[in-house]
């Protein structure tokens, strides 16, 4: 019996190195087994994870080999409409539960599932989220021996991971994602979070899951901005360290393989084996690389945040759900190139090379009009959950700086460099974000 609940609406080192799926994975089908990967989060936590093809059997069957009382299987309204019925050969039984600890002298073959529906996107990261999840568990009998599966995309992952995080002090959680973004920019990190106070990820922890179990075959149903939104963290990636991270998303971006002919509604985009093999090795080993050191992305990790100042903005004063994040944080990366330059960190022709990287992705998703006003995005940026860590002032602003790709400027203050926030009205101006000042000069006029 699964029984489902509505959420409110009120609201590293890693063995994947060289892996590849199989030449008809996508165009037949085809199965392929899931192989073990390792996620090591420094001396913090070693995550086993496994990545196949079409693996429904293999993620279930990881799921009873914990052996849970009860599964709390959470996901949102897309992810439950498309694959609803992925995990129903768990549906044939009930477990007994007897208190806190999960106790029981009668343990059934299956556990009970029960399933929480969040919204999609960043609307499921709220305070009001997070509390249904709470009151949902303990209506529904959760104890400590049951099992969190976060299923979805890597909103969804945050705020499950976060509600784990809390119950009972921190119960077992498995992520199942669901979009490319998902399977190498969240699985690659320990951060959870929800969005409180119109500002993005402060509110959060950090959580290591049980396992973590990817099914590759979910890249088959992405619309165009989530399949943007994944490849848009590797062109940051490719930005921060260069060399073949570079040049691997170069190649797959200049051969237009993503194909918008494919899927019939025009939403959907076709994605052949060898690109999603290519994008997911380059994503997953450049984060684990350097977490292997910074499991808590503190310093050295802390580069993986670039472009993040301006892109938390800019999707926030669109509002949630419009502008997608990786494709934000490509856009916060030329805010960041811009600034450099102006600086005098990057010279005119590295610039020039960092921002024909990201619009490779950008020109095929322009942002959407009418945009906010530079204002509005101002002042969210002025408020960003990393402010403090570099020591701004009133009128500075901070994210990471290159001089080059793969040339970050190294800082005391967690690789952050601070200049002056005009710097970023001036580009989102250039950028056609509406100024407020010219609006009002206009009316006097």
């Amino acid at each position: 019996q699964v029984r489902s609940h509505f959420g409110s609406r009120i609201v590293g080192s890693i063995s994947i190195v060289g892996f590849s799926l199989p030449h008809t994975a996508f165009q037949d089908s085809s199965h392929m087994p899931m192989e073990p990967i390792s996620f090591v989060f420094a001396d913090r936590a070693t995550v086993p994870g496994w990545l196949g093809v079409d693996v429904q059997g293999e993620i279930i069957q990881h799921l009873l080999d914990v052996k849970p009382d009860r599964i709390l299987l959470i996901t949102d309204e897309t992810v439950d409409s498309l694959h609803g019925d992925y995990f129903s050969a768990l549906c044939n039984g009930k477990g007994d539960v007897l208190g806190e600890t999960g106790d029981s002298n009668t343990a059934s073959e299956m556990p009970e599932v029960d399933k929480f529906i969040l919204p999609c996107g960043d609307s499921c990261k709220s305070w009001a989220n997070l509390t249904a999840l709470m009151e949902w568990a303990f209506g529904v009998g959760a104890t400590k021996r049951s099992l969190v599966v976060a299923f979805g995309g890597g909103a969804l992952m945050n705020v499950t991971g976060l509600f784990a995080s809390m119950l009972y002090r921190g119960s077992k959680l498995v992520y199942v994602p669901t979009t490319l973004l998902a399977m190498h920019d969240v699985t690659t990190s320990l951060k959870t979070s929800i969005c409180f106070d119109g500002r993005k990820n402060n509110i959060g922890t950090f959580y290591a899951p049980l396992k973590i179990l990817i099914d590759a075959a979910f890249c088959r149903t992405l619309p165009r901005g989530e399949l943007f939104s994944g490849i848009g963290e590797l062109a940051k990636n490719a930005a921060l360290l260069g060399g073949k991270h570079a040049e691997g998303f170069c190649e797959a971006l200049s051969r237009d393989r993503i194909n918008s002919q494919h899927g019939g509604s025009g939403e959907e985009f076709a994605i052949d084996d060898s690109m999603l093999s290519t994008l997911l090795a380059l994503g997953i080993e450049a984060k684990m690389t350097v977490l292997l050191n910074d499991a808590y992305e503190k310093t050295s990790g802390m580069i993986f945040e670039y472009g993040h100042t301006v892109s938390h903005a800019i999707e926030k004063a669109y509002g949630d759900g419009i502008v997608p994040h990786g494709l934000g944080v490509t856009y916060g990366m030329i805010s960041s190139s811009y600034a450099a330059e102006k600086l005098g960190i990057m010279s005119d022709k590295d610039r020039e090379e960092h921002d024909n990287l990201c619009w490779l992705l950008l020109r095929k998703w322009p942002l959407p009009e009418p945009k906010p006003s530079a204002e509005t995005v101002l002042s969210i940026a002025m408020r960003d959950s990393k402010r403090g860590l570099a020591g701004e002032a009133d009128d500075e602003i901070s994210d990471v700086l290159l001089r080059s790709m793969g040339d970050i400027v190294q800082t005391p203050t967690n690789n952050l460099s601070k200049f002056p926030c005009s710097l970023v009205y001036e580009w989102l101006v250039d950028m056609g974000f509406p100024s407020q000042e010219d609006s009002a000069e206009g009316k006097v006029q």
